[in-house]
């Protein structure tokens, strides 16, 4: 097992580590590398890549893909039907189209006894496809053989290429496992895939500053670190531009990156020992120089629901983060990879307000869209999605052509469209199920 995968709870996600157990160093001023280097470029064999020629909706050239993937039909709230895929993997929207996976076990390759990261035994091969519900065209981009685990909660879109983060090989072995940024073209339907860090983690970040790649890795050499990354996409080159020692407990360790096009945000966990740790905003210019912190752990709590003990609450701190948004440079949203989320208001450093008692299901919408919020996995809210307006949430309901069905995942797109995905299988209300469904909504359009 992986260093920083010692001891730890399980995670909504990745069953990661609230990371108490890694080594920590003193070092509460990262520090600025000018080093870059060119990085290699992997693409996908003809052995390994279905045709890039369109298939229909429903068809796979491969027969062995088809094997228990469900069939999801996409509409619009109208009931107009745009054609069906198959999909048992992560599914976003971006501005050519539905973005989707296929992910099966290929015991052919060497080790099928073992497990992997996402629990399956043998080695899994991800396929990626995109659907254009305009023109009904399917389109294969290839795959990649012995994909462990992708980040799919940190897919972007930029210049017409959609970006993605992965580990190949064993997350749960002590092999070193590379992390992978895959760049998916969206007008050629080519993957190409570039080496991050030979010493790789599942877990990770990445957001655009400056029409560049900022990537985290937390790396697996015996001198544990946090390192920031910037990848450029003109000259494929990555090279490190911050970094944080860990040792003993004592020090930093990086949650989440975001930028909004003027600041680069870090959200940091400062470590003061094994039983005190903070949670904290750090703002930067695009020149990776600090301009100042704050400690927002009080906000933290405030949003924890008061049955937490002291100790659940500090476990909240250090957990994993799964999504950093401050829009207008003062609305900050937080979601992590256990129960807490919350919208703040920086200013007045007051919480806004999120229907209680919903934990992780209250979530923000994946894609490179305008973010909204939604409550997913609970038909008791009515399937509510909530839009930001300055200040603001307004409410509006999400109505499905059943009321049956509930949110479980919502994307969305720069173009203006929202993806929002239903399902429904509960047989002590009803005796049968219904059939996942993608609605495709123009936002643009009103309503």
């Amino acid at each position: 097992m992986k260093r920083t995968l010692c001891t730890l709870t399980l995670t909504l996600l990745l069953g990661l580590l609230s990371v108490g157990c890694h080594d920590r160093n003193n070092t509460p001023t990262p520090t600025v590398s000018g080093e870059s280097h060119p990085s290699q470029t992997f693409s996908t064999t003809s052995e390994d890549t279905p045709s890039a020629a369109s298939d229909t909706a429903d068809t796979v050239s491969d027969p062995d893909l088809l094997s228990d993937v469900p069939l999801t039909e996409i509409v619009d709230t109208t009931g107009r039907s745009y054609g069906h895929i198959r999909s048992n993997g992560i599914v976003t929207l971006t501005d050519h189209g539905i973005f989707y996976t296929i992910n099966r076990s290929d015991r052919s390759i060497e080790g099928t006894d073992t497990q992997n990261f996402e629990g399956n035994v043998g080695k899994t091969v991800t396929n990626y496809y995109l659907y254009d519900p305009r023109t009904g065209e399917n389109s294969a981009f290839g795959s990649i053989p012995d994909q462990d685990y992708e980040a799919g909660y940190v897919r972007m879109e930029l210049d017409g290429t959609l970006y993605t983060l992965l580990t190949t090989g064993n997350a749960m072995d002590t092999i070193p496992d590379p992390l992978l940024l895959g760049a998916f073209d969206l007008t050629a339907h080519t993957i190409q895939t570039y080496p991050i860090s030979d010493n790789g983690f599942p877990y990770t970040a990445m957001t655009a500053a400056d029409g560049k790649l900022l990537i985290l890795n937390h790396d697996q050499t015996d001198t544990l670190h946090d390192r920031l990354y910037q990848f450029d996409p003109t000259t494929k080159a990555v090279r490190e531009v911050l970094q944080w020692e860990l040792k003993n407990n004592i020090g930093d360790s990086l949650r989440q990156v975001y930028c909004d096009g003027q600041h680069l945000y870090l959200l940091r966990v400062h470590f003061q020992g094994q039983a005190d740790a903070t949670l904290w905003l750090d703002t930067y210019d695009l020149s990776f120089r600090k301009q100042s912190e704050r400690d927002i752990s009080d906000l933290l709590k405030q949003s924890i629901s008061d049955s937490l003990t002291p100790e659940d609450a500090d476990n909240e701190i250090r957990q994993m983060v799964s999504r950093l948004l401050l829009l207008d440079g003062n609305i900050l949203y937080y979601e992590n990879f256990s129960t807490t989320r919350f919208v703040a208001q920086l200013d007045t450093g007051t919480l806004l307000d999120i229907p209680s008692g919903l934990g992780d299901r209250w979530l923000a919408s994946s894609g490179s869209g305008e973010p909204f919020f939604y409550v997913a996995f609970d038909g008791s809210e009515e399937n509510s999605v909530f839009n930001r307006h300055k200040d603001r949430l307004n409410k509006t309901l999400f109505h499905a052509d059943d009321p049956h069905y509930y949110l479980t995942a919502a994307s969305s797109s720069p173009d203006g469209h929202r993806l929002f995905q239903v399902d429904y299988t509960n047989p002590n209300d009803r005796n049968d199920s219904l059939p996942t469904k993608l609605y495709w909504v123009d936002e643009t359009i009103p309503s």
